[in-house]
């Protein structure tokens, strides 16, 4: 039998580490910023295509939930931390 714990657990860890890094940038962050910070914290064990992969994902679920909030620049999509989000406009 295979224990759905494990993944779930990782999925939150990443969730939080991703809002807090958001949090902690008032000027809002790429997704490649957000991934190459991951990275360089080893806040993520696995490939770095897993970690693409994953921060999409995450990034996605944290703008379903209200948690972060999403602006285009240009070509970028730049996420800021919803508290932050009218500070910016």
């Amino acid at each position: 039998m295979i224990s759905l714990d494990k993944p779930h657990k990782e999925l939150c860890q990443l969730k939080k580490a991703v809002k807090a890094l958001i949090k902690q940038n008032h000027e809002g962050m790429t997704y490649q910023e957000i991934c190459n910070r991951l990275q360089q914290r080893s806040l993520f064990m696995g490939t770095y295509r897993n970690l693409l992969s994953m921060t999409s994902s995450v990034l996605g679920l944290l703008v379903d939930e209200g948690a972060i909030s999403c602006r285009e620049e240009g070509s970028s999509k730049i996420f800021l931390y919803s508290g932050t989000q009218s500070l910016h406009r």
